[in-house]
């Protein structure tokens, strides 16, 4: 049975699932740097770590938890200057191989068609929001 838990995304330390690294060895998407996005507003930053919870397996160490996903996103998010004010929530997880399996290798395969298209989608998208948008 999982907890949630709700603590401030500062305190949080992460550290992969063997497993996990195992599984993501071999994945050609490398990220040199990590994208600017000192433009977004601690409201945009707090939505989308409210709307992407973090799978974990606890430790004995405070503070320390066993990531059970890849969560890139969180990374992104740490790098502006105000992630110091934001607060993330944790799924916590008594077993992992389930939790990996699933988020490694079901859910990717049910959303690859989505992600095929995606390019298009945001492109869409924002000539959209320009009209949605503006008064």
């Amino acid at each position: 049975m999982q907890k949630t838990k709700k603590l401030p995304l500062n305190s949080l330390q992460l550290q992969q699932h063997s497993t996990l690294m195992t599984l993501h060895s071999d994945d050609k998407f490398t990220q040199s740097k990590l994208p600017n996005i000192q433009f977004l507003s601690i409201e945009q930053l707090q939505c989308l770590l409210d709307f992407c919870p973090i799978p974990v397996l606890k430790t004995e160490d405070e503070g320390l938890y066993i990531l059970l996903a890849a969560m890139p996103l969180i990374e992104i998010i740490r790098s502006h200057d105000a992630s110091l004010k934001l607060n993330t929530s944790l799924i916590i997880y008594d077993e992992a191989e389930p939790v990996i399996s699933t988020l490694a290798l079901i859910k990717p395969a049910l959303l690859a068609p989505e992600f095929r298209s995606l390019p298009q989608q945001l492109h869409i998208r924002q000539c959209k929001t320009t009209s949605v948008f503006t008064p």
